[in-house]
């Protein structure tokens, strides 16, 4: 189980990364934010992958697997699961928290005989917006 840290109690370069990850409207891929990173002097993937594993395992910043990137936890879900809903389109991510899925999740790994470390859901379409897009509708 992770345990969320407040931001005050991070080095400074784990708190920048978390402001760059919080500030951002779509995940973010570790060069993104390197890139983002360059005018402060950071310029070694390293010390981002570093800020980055440290915010996860406190539970501030997830992963999303299917297009690796990260975004800022915006859930108090602690530990039970990750869970997004991934535009295909805009690459919008949005998290979702929901006591019932992790609950068939964990009942699922129980059946299983899974010791279950954590849970990580991704749902792959197109958000709303994109989905009412007259381009897309176009190319359809």
């Amino acid at each position: 189980m992770t345990t969320r840290t407040r931001p005050t109690e991070l080095s400074p370069h784990s708190r920048r990364v978390l402001e760059l990850l919080t500030e951002s409207d779509k995940p973010l891929t570790a060069y993104d934010i390197l890139a983002k990173l360059r005018d402060v002097g950071i310029k070694a993937p390293p010390t981002v992958y570093r800020a980055l594993d440290a915010l996860i395992a406190r539970g501030l910043v997830h992963r999303v697997e299917s297009i690796n990137a990260f975004v800022a936890c915006h859930e108090e879900h602690m530990g039970k699961g990750a869970y997004f809903a991934v535009c295909t389109e805009c690459g919008g991510t949005q998290e979702v928290a929901d006591e019932g899925l992790s609950v068939l999740i964990e009942g699922l790994a129980s059946t299983l005989h899974f010791h279950l470390e954590r849970g990580i859901l991704e749902l792959q379409g197109l958000c709303a917006e994109c989905a009412h897009s007259p381009r897309l509708k176009a190319s359809a």
